[in-house]
């Protein structure tokens, strides 16, 4: 019983990770597809505490570039950076597995800067308002080493919030929504 108990708290507690992540981004808003988004491609950092074998939370960061479309007009588009961290609270049925896979629930923000619109040639001033979310993700840890891990998953982001197009007229409002498909390393300590 004593070797069991100190197992158990003799486990790694941190992870620290990267990933490559594939965006499929959806807007939905309030003009029948004026503005649409196009898929994007970008890396992350992952940063994991777990309070138990089975419990934990996980920050989540990403920075990606985005493509806007604005009316399935090719001369007409922009772009954006975005910033959407997502923190999570992940549940590990079988921590002591090889294979040891996981659900997550949790909240995300999205921060936008530097938005460009360009239609049939003008430029136009945009603005996307900062929002929260929430989130959820899937996946599994596969044990390498004794520190290494491989890592994929599927999260689902989910935010409302309103981009300002000038010659609009009026804020449009966007929800948007994001399946991400991702693989990376993990290293825990």
């Amino acid at each position: 019983m004593v070797s069991t108990a100190m197992a158990a708290e003799d486990f790694k507690r941190w992870s620290v990770g990267t990933q490559i992540m594939y965006l499929d981004i959806d807007l939905d808003e309030n003009l029948n597809g004026f503005v649409s988004a196009e898929d994007a491609m970008t890396g992350g950092l992952t940063v994991e505490y777990f309070f138990t074998p089975n419990f934990s939370a996980e920050l989540v960061a990403a920075i990606a570039h985005v493509d806007i479309q604005i009316d399935d007009n090719k001369l007409s588009g922009g772009e954006t950076w975005i910033l959407p961290p997502s923190l999570y609270v992940k549940y590990y049925p079988m921590p002591q597995w090889k294979i040891s896979p996981y659900v997550g629930l949790g909240v995300d923000w999205v921060f936008a800067w530097d938005e460009e619109i360009n239609i049939t040639g003008a430029d136009y001033k945009a603005h996307i308002d900062s929002s929260f979310g929430w989130a959820a993700k899937i996946g599994a840890d596969i044990k390498i080493t004794e520190n290494l891990y491989a890592n994929f998953d599927i999260m689902y982001l989910n935010n409302d919030t309103e981009i300002d197009i000038n010659s609009v007229g009026r804020n449009v409002d966007l929800d948007i929504e994001v399946w991400s498909y991702n693989v990376g390393m993990k290293y825990r300590f």
